[in-house]
């Protein structure tokens, strides 16, 4: 007689189930391995080759971007960047025409004033040999390399200082991504100069927001006065410059209008910075 037996007269039918299943019961079959491992995606499966019109030289190209609601945020790091499953869409946000070598961050791509135009054309593009850009996926050392591009544009462009801190912090997140994603398979050699690398980007960053909080008009790479404010006070906290750090903070904690997020994070950098200067 079966455990659950008398409940056939509430409807349920072979009530005369095992309670334990046998270990060979309970063993995924070949098949079903395979459909669990197809279907979980890939970085190449989040991808679409995007089509771009360069604004320099008029050609069109395309260049690999992130799905919209294909990737879910899993977080940020202390300086704001963000954290998503799958692909680190950072990646992908350094724009590259592959024809004449005019590169900006995604948001920016558009906007080249003719004055720009004409120097981008001059020092750019006449000495462009071309790049072949991936259609599977970017690497991070191809993701670098772009963004490299896209800050010696930053400076023939003569664009603003927040513009190239912009470019400088994204590309400090890059090399940050490469590290955590692949730094055991580096030698020490080369981990060693990406570590160089992030801290010069932090350092650059640092400057460039620096000058530009006081002369441009916010908001600031689409962040407000208050987000600056943090931004900078982490950046220098990150490079040592705790006088920076707190003096910003102070700007931060001192603003009614601080939301919730920022003012938490705010006041942990203060306590670590506090820990720092008591050592």
């Amino acid at each position: 007689m079966s455990i659950l037996s008398g409940l056939e007269s509430f409807g349920f039918r072979n009530a005369d189930r095992k309670v334990f299943e046998d270990e060979a019961d309970t063993k995924e079959t070949v098949e079903e391995k395979q459909e669990k491992k197809e279907n979980v995606l890939r970085e190449e499966d989040v991808l679409f080759p995007k089509t771009y019109k360069c604004p320099v030289c008029d050609n069109s190209f395309k260049s690999l971007a992130v799905r919209a609601g294909k990737v879910h945020s899993i977080g940020q790091d202390d300086d704001l960047r963000p954290r998503y499953e799958i692909v680190d869409p950072i990646k992908y946000d350094a724009i590259v025409c592959p024809h004449c070598g005019y590169s900006a961050i995604a948001r920016y791509f558009d906007y080249v004033m003719p004055l720009q135009g004409k120097k981008l054309r001059s020092e750019v593009m006449s000495k462009f040999k071309g790049m072949e850009l991936s259609v599977d996926k970017y690497s991070y050392e191809e993701a670098i390399t772009h963004y490299k591009m896209v800050l010696m544009c930053d400076i023939i462009g003569n664009v603003t200082n927040s513009r190239k801190a912009y470019t400088c912090l994204k590309m400090a997140w890059v090399i940050r991504g490469w590290l955590e994603a692949e730094g055991e398979t580096l030698s020490s050699r080369k981990q060693e100069e990406l570590k160089a690398n992030h801290k010069e980007c932090l350092k650059n960053a640092l400057e460039g927001y620096m000058k530009a909080f006081s002369t441009e008009t916010f908001p600031l790479s689409g962040m407000d006065e208050v987000t600056v404010s943090y931004l900078i006070a982490q950046l220098a906290y990150e490079v040592e410059d705790y006088q920076t750090s707190l003096r910003m903070l102070a700007n931060v904690l001192g603003n009614k209008n601080v939301s919730s997020r920022i003012k938490d994070k705010a006041l942990d950098l203060k306590e670590k910075i506090r820990a720092k200067v008591k050592k």
